[in-house]
Parts: structure tokens; sequence; C-alpha cells
């Protein structure tokens, strides 16, 4: 299996990276990395390994942009294409796991579990969600809680496999191929949401899968909850894929999500 990752950068040092660089350099799976730069780092366009492609971009058009960059560039030289965040490392024995379930699988989107450094589960499988889940997850903390019991399918147990609609953006391994169909990602959202968008129309067509029986670590600092700006960028996004897919009237929304509630035979008391 022929594995290319992309990962995009915005000022972050080689610090920052190493643990992703060096879980990925690890791997036999992974035959290149394409480090797209959306501004020009004071390291990585020097920085050399037989894996690493360095690409610049025009500017700092986005997450999407930069990772569709590389999309254009080189997904049609892999068998699969991982979306990898700057912020993610992982054992080798778990990242092989995930990948012997993979490349027995018709589907298109793959995401094992994504955990916190101190083991705590981020729920990287989700709903679709509804304007009320996520603006009720911003604002209102407590009323928030009880709706995340169902769109961060808190209330399962998840101990195998399922089909899931949306899933999270650090870390996304598509099969190459219906990538390149979906055309990427949508260049509108400039940060936030466009992996809602992205995995919603995959899993829809091509199909998407949670495997929680291999890990991945993620920092995840969910900057947006304490950045204005970000906070401002995010709104925006929510505003933009709301619009696209239906605020109170979606009924794809409704049928992708009954069907990954539909798949479990345990709920969680």
């Amino acid at each position: 299996m022929n594995i290319i990752a992309s990962i995009v950068i915005y000022r972050h040092s080689y610090t920052d990276l190493k643990p992703t660089l060096d879980s990925l350099f690890l791997s036999p799976f992974i035959s290149k990395i394409i480090l797209v730069d959306n501004a020009l780092s004071d390291w990585a366009e020097n920085f050399k390994h037989e894996k690493i492609i360095y690409l610049k971009t025009n500017g700092n058009y986005g997450f999407g942009y930069g990772h569709n960059y590389a999309i254009k560039k080189y997904s049609k030289n892999s068998d699969y294409f991982l979306i990898c965040n700057p912020d993610i490392w992982f054992e080798q024995k778990e990242f092989e796991n995930f990948i012997n379930f993979v490349k027995d699988r018709d589907e298109s989107l793959f995401i094992p579990k994504v955990i916190y450094p101190d083991g705590e589960n981020q729920y990287g499988a989700r709903l679709l969600p509804s304007p009320v889940n996520l603006f009720a997850r911003r604002f209102t903390s407590k009323f928030a809680d009880k709706l995340d019991q169902e769109y961060l399918l808190k209330n399962f147990d998840l101990n195998k496999e399922i089909f899931a609609p949306s899933i999270s953006g650090c870390f996304m391994l598509f099969r190459s191929s219906t990538l390149i169909k979906l055309g990427g990602f949508d260049e509108r959202f400039f940060l936030y949401m466009e992996d809602i968008d992205l995995s919603r129309r995959c899993a829809e067509k091509y199909g998407a899968v949670y495997y929680p029986l291999a890990q991945i670590i993620h920092k995840h600092n969910q900057e947006s909850y304490t950045n204005s700006s970000l906070l401002k960028i995010h709104l925006k996004s929510a505003f933009l894929y709301f619009n696209k897919w239906g605020w109170f009237y979606d009924s794809d929304r409704k049928k992708l999500n009954n069907r990954c509630l539909n798949q479990y035979s345990h709920k969680l008391t």
C-alpha cells in the first residue's frame, strides 16, 4: 500500500512538527510527506529527508486550499492520501493495525480512534451537526453537554468499526482515486467545517468508516474557544456550511445520521 501524507503548516516550528514527522518517517506505509507551507517558514524549505516534498503555496488561503495544493499535484501517485494535522503522533503498531484494517475495505475514507495526550477520547466520528448542535456547543455548555451525548456518539458502545457521516479533519485517510473524484476540499471554507463538508460528501457516495481498535494522539488546542479572531472564522464557516447544505431542512443530514445511529446494537446506560 502506497500512502502519501499531506501536512499544512502556517508559522509552525520544527519542534512543533517533530512528533508528527517522526511518526510518519518511521512508517513503511508512508512513501512521501508533502509539507505544504502557507507562510514562508524559516526551516521547512531547507529541511532534508528522503520522504519530504516541500511545497510553498501562494499565500495563506486556508487549510483546505493548502491540502488541495498537494492533492492536485500528488494524489494520483498514491493508493491512499492522508490528510494529517501537524500535532499528531502515533505508535507504529497502532498505525499498522489501522492500515491492515483499511486495506481489506471497500469504503473510501477512514479514521482511527483519536485521543488527547492524556488518553481522553476526542470523538473523531460524529453525526452531521444541526445548527442547534453547533451553536449550542459554543455558547451554552450545559445544553451542549446534553446534545453531545448523541452528536458525539457518547451514548453508544463504539467497540467495532462503524459508518460515520462526519469525520475529524485531523487524520483523514482517503482512497486517492475517490479524493480526486470529490475534488478535495471546498476552498470557500478558510478554516473549520471543511472536514465535515468533505467527509459528508465522501460518506454519502463512497462510505466513511471509524475504526476504534487503533488509535492516534492529537494535541488539539481548540484555539477558537480562546481566540476571538478564530472564533469569528469558525462562525463564518458555520454559516457557509449551513447555507450550502441547509439550516433546518436538510433531509440528507437526517438520512446519513440515521444510517449511523441504526448500526448500534448496544446503547450505553
